[in-house]
């Protein structure tokens, strides 16, 4: 019982501090531009194996205000349509989802 017990609270413990982790990697990118993301390096990786020369990757990072409007509309636009409207999570889409995913499973 004291083995589990001890077991139970590492894993606790290691939860915790993955999400103290996660936390501080964003509040981080509050403050500092991430050198890249996962997609650049994966972009930056295909185009170093692909065998074209002259490929490079490059990046700039410019303040948001120089953004331009048209682009900062299209990101909107290419997210759900409500989402403008909600906190980042369409919770009644993923209940829509997970019923639908649910009465799949069930003819399965």
């Amino acid at each position: 019982m004291k083995a589990a017990l001890r077991l139970l609270s590492l894993w606790v413990l290691a939860a915790v501090l993955l999400q103290v982790f996660f936390v501080g990697r964003v509040a981080l990118m509050a403050v500092a531009d991430p050198q890249s993301t996962a997609f650049q390096r994966s972009e930056a990786w295909r185009l170093a194996t692909s065998g074209k020369d002259g490929l490079r990757w490059r990046q700039q990072w410019v303040p948001y205000a120089q953004l331009s409007d048209n682009l900062k509309k299209a990101v909107i636009a290419s997210e759900d349509d409500g989402f403008a409207g909600h906190d980042g999570v369409d919770w009644e889409a993923i209940e829509k989802a997970w019923a639908r995913n649910e009465i799949g499973r069930a003819h399965v």
